[in-house]
C-alpha cells in the first residue's frame, strides 16, 4: 500500500513516517507540507492512502480533500488533526477515516486495516465482468440495472440503507452510525439485529440485479464499490468540477451538465440524513447554473438564458442575484411585458412575504431596460 502525508508540520512528517514504516506492506510514497506538491505526485503516481491534516496554514485540508475526492474517485483519505470540532465537516469529503493527534501505534494500525481491507475488496472483483447500475437520484431515486430494469428493493430500509451507502461514495460507514441514522427511533439492541437483516436483504435484491459483491464490509464497516455504478449526482458533481471559465468552446457540455440537475437529492424520499448533502449539491447548481447564465447574457444569448435562469428561479425563489438575471434577460430581449411581469412578482415577494421594501438594484434596472425597450 502506497502512502502520501500532508501536513504543514514537518516534524509530523517524521513521527508519522516513522510509525507507518512499523506496518508490514505499506510505502510512505511521500510528505508534503504543500498540497500541490503532493497531488502533482498523485496524478502521475498510484497511491491508495493519503493522511491530510485539517489546519495545512494557509490551506483548508478539508478543500484539499474534497479536490483530491473528485479528481481520484478511488484514492483514500484519513484526516490527522488536533481539533475535534472538524469531524462533522469532514465527512462530506468522504474520508475513510478521522483520527485525533496524537495517534497512536495501534489507532494507525487499525486505519491502515481498513484501507487494505477496502483494496482487497477492489481487487477481489477488479477482473470480474460487471454489468452497470443506473442510478437517479436528483429529483427522486431509482435504481435500474444493464437492462433498464428496476431493482426490486425487499424493504424499504434496504433501499435506504443503498441510498445511505450511495451518498458516502465509497467510503466505508461504521455500523454505529448507520443504525444512528437508518433506525434513529429504534432501541439500539433491537436495531443491531435489525441492520443485519437489512445488509442481508439489500445483498439479496443487488445479486438478483447482477450486482452480487458491491455491498462490501469489514471491521464493523460497511460500504459500496463504486465502478459499476453510474449515478446521476456524482455525474453532475465531477463534470461541474471540470469547468473553470467558460467559453463558446465548452458551453454545449456545460449546458448539457447542468441538465443532469433534475431536482434535489432523493427528492420525495424525504431522508433526514442527506438534508446536508442536499443542501451542499442544491447551492453547486445554483452557483453553476448562474455562472452559465451570466455568460450566455455577455455573449448575447438572452433567450437562451432566459429559459435557463427562469429553471433557476423555480428552484431558488430567494436568491436576489437569479431575480436580476431574469430582470436583465427579458430587458436584453425586449420583452417588456415579460419584464413588467417579473419586477412585479419581485415586488411581492418583498412587500408582501417579508414585509420589507424592494431592493433599490431592482427598480434602478427595471427602469433602465423600460427606458430603452
Amino acid at each position: 500500500m502506497r502512502v502520501i502525508v500532508i501536513d504543514d508540520e514537518k516534524a509530523m512528517h517524521l513521527v508519522m513516517n516513522g510509525m507507518l514504516s512499523r506496518i508490514h506492506d505499506v510505502e510512505v510514497a511521500g510528505c508534503y507540507q504543500h498540497p500541490a506538491d503532493a497531488m502533482e505526485q498523485i496524478r502521475n503516481e498510484v497511491i491508495d492512502l493519503v493522511f491530510i491534516d485539517i489546519n495545512l496554514g494557509q490551506d483548508n485540508g478539508l478543500e484539499v480533500a474534497r479536490g483530491l475526492r473528485s479528481a481520484h474517485r478511488e484514492l483514500d483519505i484519513v484526516f490527522v488533526t488536533s481539533h475535534k470540532e472538524y469531524a462533522i465537516d469532514s465527512f462530506d469529503s468522504y474520508p475513510l477515516d478521522y483520527m485525533i493527534k496524537p495517534v497512536s501505534q495501534s489507532r494507525l494500525e487499525q486505519t491502515i486495516a481498513r484501507a487494505a481491507a477496502r483494496i482487497g475488496e477492489k481487487s477481489s472483483v477488479a477482473d470480474v465482468p460487471v454489468s452497470k447500475l443506473t442510478v437517479r437520484a436528483l429529483g427522486g431515486f431509482e435504481v435500474k440495472n444493464e437492462q433498464g430494469e428496476p431493482v426490486k428493493w425487499i424493504s424499504r430500509k434496504s433501499m435506504e440503507l443503498f441510498a445511505y451507502l450511495l451518498m458516502h461514495r465509497g467510503s466505508p460507514v461504521s455500523k454505529s452510525r448507520i443504525i444512528e441514522y437508518i433506525y434513529p427511533d429504534m432501541p439500539i439492541k433491537n436495531a443491531a439485529i435489525y441492520i443485519n437483516t437489512t445488509v442481508y436483504q439489500l445483498r439479496k435484491s443487488l445479486h438478483a440485479s447482477g450486482h452480487k459483491h458491491i455491498i462490501a464490509n469489514s471491521l464493523e464497516q460497511y460500504w459500496l464499490l463504486l465502478d459499476p455504478i453510474e449515478a446521476d449526482f456524482v455525474m453532475f458533481e465531477d463534470q461541474v468540477s471540470r469547468f473553470g471559465t467558460l467559453s463558446a468552446g465548452n458551453i454545449e457540455a456545460a449546458l448539457a451538465c447542468e441538465r443532469l440537475y433534475t431536482g434535489e437529492l432523493f427528492d420525495e424520499r424525504s431522508y433526514a440524513w442527506a438534508t446536508t448533502e442536499q443542501i451542499r449539491l442544491h447551492e453547486l447548481y445554483i452557483r453553476f447554473a448562474k455562472q452559465i447564465g451570466r455568460w450566455l447574457l455577455q455573449h448575447q444569448e438572452s433567450e437562451q438564458a432566459a429559459r435557463l435562469i427562469k429553471k433557476l428561479v423555480s428552484r431558488s425563489e430567494w436568491d436576489e442575484e437569479t431575480h436580476l438575471l431574469l430582470l436583465e434577460a427579458y430587458g436584453k430581449l425586449g420583452d417588456s411585458a415579460a419584464l413588467a411581469r417579473h419586477y412585479e412578482h419581485v415586488k411581492d415577494l418583498y412587500q408582501k412575504e417579508l414585509s420589507i421594501p424592494t431592493p433599490s438594484e431592482f427598480m434602478k434596472l427595471y427602469e433602465h431596460y423600460r427606458e430603452i425597450i
